[in-house]
């Protein structure tokens, strides 16, 4: 057993940000010191951009074709961009065990571009996860055109993807929030999702998720959630597993239909055997699909910020329970014309079986807490 221990090789998990927004988060999780445990690559085709940034894996794609200048927000260009720098693309990936792609869609390149770093990742036999961020409703009907193509095409390559919506999240915050902040929220959610999952598959646990399990996960192919909640308390982790539930960022999926699950508990101490049922159970209960796979996980870490963190990935989840029909100016994007095709297809557009309006948990209480200050400053 030693010799296989010593015999097996560190996991590697290469994180991925592709064009403006995913370098901003790849280099906001080298400032967290993520570089430590995971590989950091940056990608795009704005060579300004690029130098700007503290990490120091990066790629400018697309040298010839856009001289360096950015992608103009085209994601025709940032396919082509893509596909001119494949080799740097392939070699920056041969050898990871997991590649996570990380993106804001509805601009040039990373929309362009993410679909063919995903395909590569499927030629190497390396498991693959997006999150993508989808554009504020400001920004108008095209760029949601683009970013819902975007998805439509990586749906294909990718083992499993999961898309955020920065318009819940300036629902909880409030109009009034300022532009920074609500990136910066957007960022921290960001953050806290991926050094999770980090931490969950690179650290030794009581209960271990490992490289296999998470392939397992993956292996049902198309819409999925990723969620994070924390509590003070063992007496809260319900409401820790309520945040993890419901991801503020999260608009378009649903987890009742979801085939596989990992549920990861992070602890300060020792958790009582009745709460982690209970907390599986919950989980369990939530599920139509009773043949749904549940993957659980327990670390113990002392250094932990909150007593409790609770991680799930939810995986496979129905395409039927996707509501894309979103609103931009007050004309619904399911009737919204499809004449975009940068990449050769049609958009597509799934109706919704239901309102899912509900605001999650999290967002509540970001609009309680929003509320009371407002109260208080009034006094």
């Amino acid at each position: 057993m030693k010799e296989l221990i010593d015999a097996t090789p560190d996991l590697l998990i290469t994180v991925v940000g592709i064009g403006g927004c995913g370098c901003n988060t790849i280099n906001m999780l080298y400032e967290n010191n993520l570089a430590e445990s995971v590989n950091l690559i940056a990608i795009n085709t704005d060579l300004a951009a690029l130098n700007s940034l503290q990490v120091e894996n990066k790629i400018l794609i697309g040298e010839d074709l856009t001289k360096g200048y950015g992608a103009g927000s085209n994601p025709e260009v940032g396919l082509q961009a893509a596909k001119e720098s494949e080799v740097l693309l392939t070699n920056a990936l041969i050898g990871s065990d997991i590649v996570i792609i990380t993106a804001g869609f509805g601009g040039g390149t990373g929309t362009g571009a993410s679909p063919l770093v995903a395909r590569i990742a499927r030629e190497l036999n390396i498991n693959c996860l997006a999150i993508v961020t989808l554009p504020f409703e400001s920004e108008g009907k095209l760029r949601m055109d683009f970013a819902l193509q975007g998805i439509n095409e990586i749906k294909s390559p990718i083992h499993a993807y999961i898309t955020l919506s920065n318009d819940l999240l300036l629902r909880g915050l409030g109009e009034s929030v300022g532009l920074f902040s609500a990136f910066n929220q957007s960022n921290e959610v960001l953050k806290n999702l991926l050094i999770s999952l980090a931490q969950m598959l690179t650290e030794t646990g009581y209960v271990n998720v490992d490289k296999n399990d998470f392939s397992s996960i993956l292996s049902y192919e198309g819409e999925s959630i990723l969620g994070v909640g924390k509590a003070d308390s063992e007496e809260l982790a319900f409401e820790a597993l309520d945040q993890a539930l419901n991801n503020p960022l999260v608009s378009i999926a649903k987890i009742d239909t979801a085939k596989g699950i990992i549920f990861q508990l992070f602890c300060k101490s020792e958790p009582q055997l009745s709460t982690y049922n209970s907390l599986i159970e919950h989980i369990r209960m939530k599920i139509t699909n009773k043949s749904v796979l549940i993957v659980p996980g327990v670390t113990l870490d002392p250094n932990l910020s909150s007593e409790i963190e609770i991680l799930i990935v939810a995986s496979g989840i129905d395409d039927n329970t996707i509501d894309t029909k979103l609103t931009i100016n007050n004309q619904s994007l399911s009737e919204a014309s499809t004449e975009n095709e940068y990449l050769g297809e049609e958009l597509t557009f799934v109706e919704p079986e239901a309102d899912y309006s509900d605001i999650p948990a999290i967002t509540r209480k970001l609009m309680a807490m929003r509320a009371q200050d407002a109260k208080e400053s009034s006094v």
